[in-house]
């Protein structure tokens, strides 16, 4: 018992170091806006945030893991980015869809996300200057190319910033997470279609499939049906307090949706 309140207590200890650095860090951080702000020079810098997750990376000894830890350097970078201003980015809406989670991942939880109605409406609240950068699809390991992305480029002068892989992980959602007492299934009819053997496994006949605009409209429509469930993502189980019937229901575990950044700014060489 007293090891164990000794052990509590250093780690209380490293707690209260790790705040007092964020602090200073913080403080850091701001000093370079102001500097940065006098040079007339971009505050966020997509590859010097790159450098900074990767040589942390090349430095870590664990036990802690890397996965986690770009996770939470990708946090205090954004939430650092917040003090100043957060970044805008533009993206498919509505909220809680896969390529909302993309922006999150690429650009941490403090950006202020800006659903648009459509991938042209994303390069337009770029071109305009309304959002920094814009977040769209271009590749779906089952689907093949989206095409109309490509067109876009064709017809809007945008560069591509950065890409962003997304593992596509589908999970049935409910109310109360229990699978008995399903009547129908919301979701956008490529979810459905990429779940089909799973939901032809585990579930009866009379179930109906009812197709919606996205998976987090699907999500949005089980959050207020009883006898309703969805197939959407982590984030649309946040976003509408619904609970995991079955996680990761998708029929190929090998689908990734490739994303591009886009801003009107092409990046800055990383000197390598």
């Amino acid at each position: 018992m007293k090891d164990l309140k000794k052990l509590r207590a250093e780690i209380d200890g490293i707690d209260e170091k790790i705040l007092d650095l964020l602090n200073r860090r913080a403080d850091a951080v701001l000093k370079i806006a102001d500097i940065k702000r006098g040079m007339d020079e971009s505050f966020y810098v997509p590859h010097r945030e790159r450098e900074i997750i990767e040589r942390l990376k090349r430095l870590n000894r664990g036990p802690f893991p890397n996965d986690a830890l770009r996770i939470i350097f990708r946090e205090i970078i954004s939430a650092s980015l917040a003090l100043e201003e957060p970044l805008k980015v533009a993206c498919l809406g509505p909220l809680a869809t896969f390529t909302h989670l993309a922006a999150q991942r690429h650009f941490g939880s403090f950006a202020k996300i800006i659903p648009v109605e459509s991938i042209k409406d994303v390069f337009e609240t770029v071109l305009e200057g309304k959002a920094d950068y814009g977040v769209v699809p271009i590749e779906n390991s089952n689907e093949g190319v989206v095409s109309y992305t490509l067109d876009m480029f064709m017809d809007i002068d945008l560069k591509v910033s950065a890409e962003i892989m997304l593992e596509i992980t589908h999970n049935l959602l409910s109310k109360s997470g229990d699978i008995k007492g399903i009547e129908k299934i919301y979701s956008h009819p490529q979810a459905i279609s990429q779940c089909k053997r799973w939901l032809e496994r585990n579930l009866p006949d009379n179930v109906a499939l009812v197709d919606t605009t996205s998976t987090a409209k699907a999500a949005e429509l089980a959050s207020k049906d009883e006898s309703g469930a969805a197939i959407a993502s982590d984030l649309a189980a946040k976003m509408y307090d619904l609970k995991f019937v079955k996680r990761s229901i998708e029929d190929n575990k090998n689908n990734y949706t490739r994303f591009l950044v886009i801003s009107d700014e092409f990046p800055a060489p990383t000197g390598k």
